[in-house]
Order: structure tokens, then sequence, then C-alpha cells
């Protein structure tokens, strides 16, 4: 059973280094493209634990913090953690959608936070086959047309093809790599196969710094995929 700590950092600690990169990250997600913003970002990494969940959460609560109405979906189908996150219930999500047609203004949970949520509910049996769907497409479009932001967490890349599947019906993708856990040669097959996949990355985050050992680092630094 897990038992790791999805941290809000901006929300807990809004004045430390760490809360500063998270903004730092969405300003230079916003200058990456100026004239046609990015609406549905993804947050995916090579292997499980490499922070792309915290990720997720805190680049949500930076776009919370600037009064943006953003939404985080979970669709990490196999193994869901936004619920665990933000203390809910898993009991009715996006399994409901897809399979008894429930509409989505009636799953959509509101967080104190101002991060709305849309968790995955009960287990789907072939979540890779639900995630090509044409419902599932429509689900993305009705979102970005709901929300300012739409922030999915999705599955490492090397643990299962959904990743690679959503990076198809997604904005664009923020690649996640652990320093010091990572391994090179994951990280880097990883993004061969988003590459493969024609996935527009718009940037990778280095996480799990430790700020007291690596002073000149924030927890979360952001550099773009050119670099």
């Amino acid at each position: 059973m897990e038992t790791f700590e999805y941290k809000n950092i901006v929300i807990e600690m809004p004045n430390s280094a760490q809360a500063e990169a998270y903004r730092k990250l969405e300003l230079n997600i916003r200058i990456n493209r100026i004239d046609d913003p990015y609406k549905v970002i993804q947050i995916t990494s090579a292997t499980p634990e490499d922070g792309k969940t915290t990720t997720a959460i805190n680049l949500a609560s930076v776009y919370a913090e600037k009064g943006k109405k953003v939404i985080i979906l979970d669709l990490d189908l196999r193994r869901p953690k936004i619920h665990r996150a933000f203390n809910k219930i898993n009991d009715r999500g996006f399994y409901d959608f897809i399979v008894n047609d429930t509409a989505i203004e009636d799953l959509i949970i509101k967080d104190e936070s101002n991060i709305d949520l849309l968790i995955t509910g009960n287990r789907l049996s072939t979540p890779h086959i639900v995630l090509q769907s044409k419902k599932t497409n429509d689900l993305i479009k009705k979102l970005k047309n709901m929300y300012d932001y739409v922030i999915v967490d999705s599955p490492p890349i090397l643990t299962v093809i959904d990743a690679l599947i959503i990076s198809n019906i997604v904005d664009g993708i923020i690649y996640v790599v652990a320093y010091n856990k990572t391994k090179k040669e994951q990280s880097k097959l990883a993004l061969e196969q988003l590459k493969e996949h024609n996935a527009h990355i718009i940037g990778a985050v280095l996480s799990n710094i430790d700020v007291k050992k690596n002073s000149t680092y924030y927890d979360y630094n952001y550099y773009r995929d050119d670099e």
C-alpha cells in the first residue's frame, strides 16, 4: 500500500523556493506559446514515483492562485493518485462518465483549494482501449471549453502504453525526471517513445532535488525540450 505524501507546496509553503519554482514553471509554459496557450497539459514521467503527480498538483495550484479556472483530470486509470492527494473518496469519476453516461458536471469535485477534480472512480478493465475512444476525446474537448486549464495526470511512459495514447489528445506535455533517481537510459527511452508518437513536449521538470544540499537549485527546475 502506498504511503507517499503528495505535497501541495504552493499552498502549504507559498513563500518557499520550491513554490516559486512552480510559479516559474507556469511562466515558462506561458511564454513558450504566448499567442496560442497550452490549455490541456499532460504531466508524465519515465517511471513511477518520479514526481509527476506532485508536479500536476502544484502546477494546478499556481493556476488557481492566479485566479484561473483549473481542473485536474486523473487519467492514471491503473494506479490513480489524485483522490489520495486531495483526501477524496474515489467512488465516482471517469468510470461513471464512460460506463454509465453520467454527466461530467455531476462528477466534478470542487475542492477548497479552488482546484476542481475529475478522479477515476472504479477501475476499468481495458483502460488503453477506453483512452482511445471518441468518448474520451469528447471529454477532453468539453473540459477544454469549461476551464482555462486542464492538467492531466497520466501513468509513467515505460509502465503502460496509456501515457502515449493520452499524448495524442492533449496540447502539450511536461516531462518529469527525478534527480538521482530516474535512470538516464530510462529517461532517454521514454523521451524517444514520446517523440515517436509525435507528442508535443513543452519541456521538462527536474524533481527530487534536496534544496539544503543543492542551494543553487530549486526542487523543481524547468528546461525546454530543445535544451
